[in-house]
């Protein structure tokens, strides 16, 4: 048999791609997702007022509140943060979701619903890997046209405090990175529901709510009773928002700053395996309704 030519028994060997293709190819979806959202960026400047209405609204309202302990003569701290801390970590809690939220789980629910989710499932990625690495590329665009600015009125406009430190602003950005993969990860599973339910539009509005809540982006967690930060502390939601804003406030540090960092890592491969078994076992029982 020459060269080149295949025997009637002979197996092909399946093809795949190196490590090197697949690591071009989802930077190649990150590039695509940034410019993607550059083509509609007059709408994140829009988004640099609303934003800042938000922390105005909480300034505020803790301003007030502070200012009635004070009347009171009780003590100037509520949850172990001072009235300068608190406006700090209002402001920082929004700039940092301006950097990590993304519609995964929404966008998600729309493949499922329209029927989109089939032509996907034959092309040659994996949905998940591809959605994450758009989430990085919305959240680099999200950086530079959405997050610098609101820093930029924000932090003059409320008095926002410094970092403790040029390293608590360095871990926190390493913080808010992670926040990004855990939130990613949370909304995938989110998404993965509409296999199962179809229309998932209730629980969409139901996480929208729930996880500014949770992650501590209303309210801080030292605010609540005891056993409500034991549950919590249990869940991946204070690893989203609380625990990159304690990092700046400096409220973390040493070994806390080494738990807090670690709990983040271990609920992002644990949501990342999780948010992978769901999609396996959901994709093997697929109906398509639309398309």
């Amino acid at each position: 048999m020459s060269a080149g030519t295949i025997g009637p028994g002979a197996l092909l060997a399946p093809w795949r791609r190196t490590p090197l293709a697949t690591l071009g190819l989802y930077g190649h979806f990150v590039r695509l997702a940034f410019l993607k959202f550059l083509a509609y960026r007059l709408r994140y400047y829009t988004g640099v007022v609303s934003y800042t209405v938000f922390v105005a609204g909480h300034y505020y309202l803790y301003l007030a509140l502070y200012a009635g302990r004070a009347a009171e003569g009780l003590p100037a701290q509520i949850g172990g943060l001072t009235v300068r801390e608190m406006v700090t970590y209002v402001a920082v809690s929004w700039i940092g979701r301006s950097l990590y939220f993304n519609n995964i789980s929404r966008d998600l629910a729309r493949m499922v619903t329209e029927g989109e989710i089939a032509m996907h499932l034959i092309k040659p990625f994996h949905l998940q890997s591809v959605m994450m690495a758009e989430a990085v590329g919305e959240a680099g665009f999200r950086l530079l046209m959405f997050t610098l600015p609101i820093m930029v009125v924000v932090a003059p406009l409320f008095g926002v405090g410094a970092p403790v430190d040029a390293a608590a602003l360095g871990w926190t950005l390493v913080s808010f990175t992670l926040s990004l993969v855990i939130y990613s990860q949370l909304g995938f599973l989110v998404g993965c529901l509409a296999f199962v339910m179809k229309n998932i539009q209730g629980v969409l509005r139901a996480q929208m709510v729930g996880m500014d809540f949770l992650t501590g982006v209303i309210v801080p967690f030292t605010f609540f009773p005891g056993w409500f930060q034991s549950v919590v502390a249990w869940l991946p939601f204070q690893c989203i928002g609380y625990v990159p804003v304690m990092i700046y406030l400096g409220k973390r540090q040493g070994a806390d700053l080494a738990q807090g960092l670690l709990l983040q890592v271990g609920w992002a491969l644990v949501l990342g395996v999780a948010a992978r078994l769901v999609w396996r076992r959901a994709t093997r029982r697929l109906t398509v309704q639309g398309g």
